[in-house]
């Protein structure tokens, strides 16, 4: 359960493994947050019933990480979509004090650029899984 992730492959595993971290966690002083805590399957039939206790975690098809949203179905296409309008919203708002600036050189607009836009763009690339069609 480090970094904020686990990977079982069965609902009675993955319930050892919350049973485990809630132990250390009450045996260190540390609190879960509850609310915040979520179940994602991918390829399951049915979702899992797991629990903390008597609290119920909700099963999701997706949920944001770091800034990157994770899918049960493990496809790019929302990966992609949330960087592309990230990097469009970046590019917009340096419209009127770069890209229209007319005392900066095309040099200092192209490092904004890559240190603004392209790097909003690219964030965690490195670890998306690539497939071949």
């Amino acid at each position: 359960m480090l970094f904020a992730d686990a990977a079982a492959h069965s609902e009675e595993a993955l319930q050892r493994l919350m049973d485990h971290f809630a132990a250390a966690c009450k045996e260190f002083g540390l609190t879960i947050s509850l609310k915040k805590t979520e179940i994602m399957c991918q390829e399951a039939h049915n979702a899992p019933t797991i629990s903390i206790d008597e609290h119920m975690f909700a099963v999701v098809d997706r949920f944001t990480y770091l800034g990157s949203t994770i899918t049960s179905n493990l496809p790019l296409d929302s990966k992609l979509n949330t960087r592309i309008g990230k990097a469009a919203t970046a590019m917009a708002d340096l419209t009127k004090r770069v890209w229209k600036n007319d005392m900066l050189t095309i040099n200092t607009k192209i490092r904004v650029y890559q240190a603004v836009v392209l790097s909003t763009l690219l964030y965690g690339s490195e670890a998306w899984t690539l497939y071949s069609y």
